[in-house]
């Protein structure tokens, strides 16, 4: 898969969970309804710590500590999808990232424009998450099913990263 049809998914899912907000918070956040009981309701509920484990542990974590979380993230998260590339390129590996990117993506525009994040499936008793949180989840239990596809990915050792990097960043 192509790095500009990477990103076209990316878009895509991006825009997707963008138009899904936008019509809850436009049309339908005062509604409640069942989707299916007694699991699943509708629930739009605006989380403003930012992040689920801020929330739940109360830590007090502020918006510029998260956009720098978030950048410092993207950064990573990019370095390791050009270093998976190089390990396993696959369509699998592809698309796993696609929902890691779109996640981070929504996460980011989440906490700069919607002011933390409008969450609105609730999972009774235990919270209310979105399709961004789905993409997260999706992102992990695929990244988990190509480390162990792929065996080598399992063992990767943190010199053999730092060292494609060096290479990869230090070419002329």
């Amino acid at each position: 898969m192509k790095v500009k049809q990477v990103i076209y998914w990316v878009i895509v899912l991006f825009a997707v969970d963008q138009i899904i907000k936008i019509i809850i918070d436009r049309c339908f956040l005062d509604i409640r309804f069942d989707i299916i009981p007694p699991l699943f309701y509708f629930k739009p509920t605006f989380n403003h710590d930012y992040s689920w484990i801020n929330g739940l542990f109360q830590l007090g974590i502020g918006f510029w500590a998260h956009i720098i979380l978030f950048v410092f993230i993207s950064v990573i998260f990019i370095a390791l999808y050009d270093f998976m590339k190089t390990l396993n390129n696959t369509k699998l590996m592809h698309i796993t990232f696609i929902f890691g990117f779109a996640g981070m993506s929504c996460g980011l525009i989440g906490t700069i424009f919607w002011n933390g994040c409008l969450d609105y499936i609730y999972l009774k008793p235990l919270f209310v998450f979105d399709l961004k949180d789905l993409y997260v989840d999706s992102f992990v239990i695929l990244f988990l099913v190509c480390c162990f596809k792929d065996k080598r990915l399992l063992f990767v050792k943190t010199k053999d990263l730092v060292q494609h990097f060096k290479t990869r960043f230090t070419k002329n």
